[in-house]
């Protein structure tokens, strides 16, 4: 039996609630899961006839690192998914500027570097936002993430800077549609499986289940899976990748038009039910065989 390898880290080693759900479609598929921490040095990686990164949720604080074993993964051949490229294009939040580039709509942003020194008083007065959010560009889980409104400019200054001092920053307008829910796409190859309607928390922005935040699946317009697609085919462009195993499309409506807030290709939540995970296990099945 073939083994797959589901990437932890060492803090919780174990598979998430989500991703032991893969564990019986997988053996359905003929495949044994294994859960191995990326951060693990007595792991041989290449014993593993893929490597699946999922739950490996301290990337983000130790990118060095995680971007020097992503490497050295690429150097050995082993079969990891997403690709080593993807994963390291995806790793800072600047794909976004440059998927803005290629004219996917995204969130306004500001991108504050320490070569170009920032008053955070005078970009919100120049973009005409009341408020702001201020994002590190290898970021997860609203880590770091933070709140600045029109007259707290000046006493945010300091914290921006010490934020500003570990790398580039995202400044950002608060959007209201947020308020209304981030809709989740997750594709599995260019298929979609399941759409998440993820709701802020009481008196906050922010949806993650650590400050209340709510999901529940929902079913979106043909235009909104088509508007999705589009930018896993950018991305893939982008990327020289023939195709993701997996990817999560995060975004808001507004007036009925999808705007991006993040594309996720390394280890996002992906929601999985017993359907899902079955669709997920047979995208890993077909990717092993060579394609999806």
């Amino acid at each position: 039996m073939k083994t797959v390898a589901l990437v932890t880290y060492q803090a919780h080693p174990e598979l998430s609630t989500s991703d032991q759900r893969l564990v019986v479609p997988l053996q359905e598929c003929g495949l044994q899961a294994a859960a191995a921490p990326w951060d693990d040095p007595t792991i041989d990686w290449a014993v593993f006839d893929a490597v699946v990164l999922r739950s490996c949720w301290d990337y983000h604080t130790r990118p060095q690192e995680f971007r020097q074993w992503i490497e050295r993964l690429k150097q050995d051949g082993v079969p990891l998914h997403n690709s080593a490229d993807a994963v390291l294009w995806n790793m800072e939040k600047t794909y976004l500027r440059t998927l803005s580039e290629q004219g996917i709509k995204t969130i306004p942003t500001i991108w504050a570097t320490q070569d170009e020194p920032l008053l955070l008083a005078e970009v919100l007065q120049k973009q005409g936002w009341s408020q702001a959010v201020l994002k590190p560009t290898i970021g997860a889980s609203a880590d770091g993430i933070q709140i600045v409104t029109a007259e707290t400019t000046a006493q945010r200054q300091n914290s921006f800077e010490a934020l500003l001092a570990l790398g580039t920053v995202m400044i950002q307008p608060v959007i209201e549609a947020i308020r209304e829910g981030e809709l989740s796409l997750i594709f599995f190859g260019q298929t979609l499986s399941h759409v998440i309607l993820k709701r802020p928390g009481p008196g906050t922005i922010f949806v993650n289940s650590a400050y209340g935040g709510s999901y529940g699946a929902v079913e979106v317009a043909p235009s909104v899976v088509d508007t999705a697609r589009h930018i896993l085919d950018v991305a893939l462009n982008l990327t020289h990748d023939t195709g993701f195993l997996y990817a999560r499309v995060d975004g808001v409506l507004v007036q009925g038009e999808f705007v991006l807030m993040e594309l996720e290709l390394i280890e996002p939540g992906l929601f999985l039910d017993e359907a899902s995970a079955q669709r997920f296990a047979s995208a890993i099945e077909s990717v092993m065989k060579g394609g999806l």
